[in-house]
């Protein structure tokens, strides 16, 4: 399914629970945040070819639109890519806090000057192996302040673990741990 040019065309991932092929959500450059907070597709739960978004301008997270996308199977890929998120200039976070596999595929997320919360997800809990993700030229992690949940009243709820060579918290934003390994 390809949405393109206007925020409305989003309207036709109404109903959808499965997306039978790929979701191409791009050069949408007239969008505003606040187009996007009334648009949620809750239903939609698993995309079996690969999930590819760039150039939304005013697309802020992924957390409202789909909450509970949890598995996309990578049939077929975009360049070896299951995810690819790149050159989002407003998206501040992923938030797929429901996604617990990609079956087949990596991940890359590039040149998305506003999004934090990368350092903060163990991709290994959602795909094998991790070597073959690109994850290049967003926000620095100085720059970000990324807070897990229940980290700042001491009293953390989410795992952690290590993932280059640093020991964190795992989540996908201040409200949404990341789930561990099934």
């Amino acid at each position: 399914m390809d949405i393109r040019n206007h925020v409305s065309d989003l309207r036709q991932l109404e109903n959808c629970t499965i997306i039978e092929g790929y979701l191409q959500i791009l050069l949408i450059f007239n969008g505003k945040a606040e187009d996007f907070r009334a648009l949620r597709f809750p239903k939609l739960t698993v995309i079996t070819d690969y999930l590819l978004l760039y150039r939304v301008y005013g697309l802020e997270t992924l957390r409202d639109l789909f909450p509970n996308l949890a598995v996309i199977r990578g049939i077929n890929l975009f360049f070896n890519y299951a995810l690819v998120i790149f050159e989002m200039i407003h998206l501040k976070e992923i938030g797929l806090y429901s996604l617990q596999n990609i079956t087949r595929g990596a991940v890359r997320i590039e040149k998305n000057h506003d999004l934090c919360y990368l350092s903060t997800i163990d991709w290994s809990f959602i795909l094998d192996p991790v070597e073959n993700n690109y994850i290049d030229r967003n926000k620095q992690q100085s720059e970000c302040g990324d807070v897990c949940p229940g980290t700042m009243e001491d009293q953390p709820l989410c795992i952690k673990t290590s993932v280059n060579n640093q020991y964190n918290y795992r989540c996908w934003n201040a409200n949404h741990c990341q789930k561990g390994r099934l």
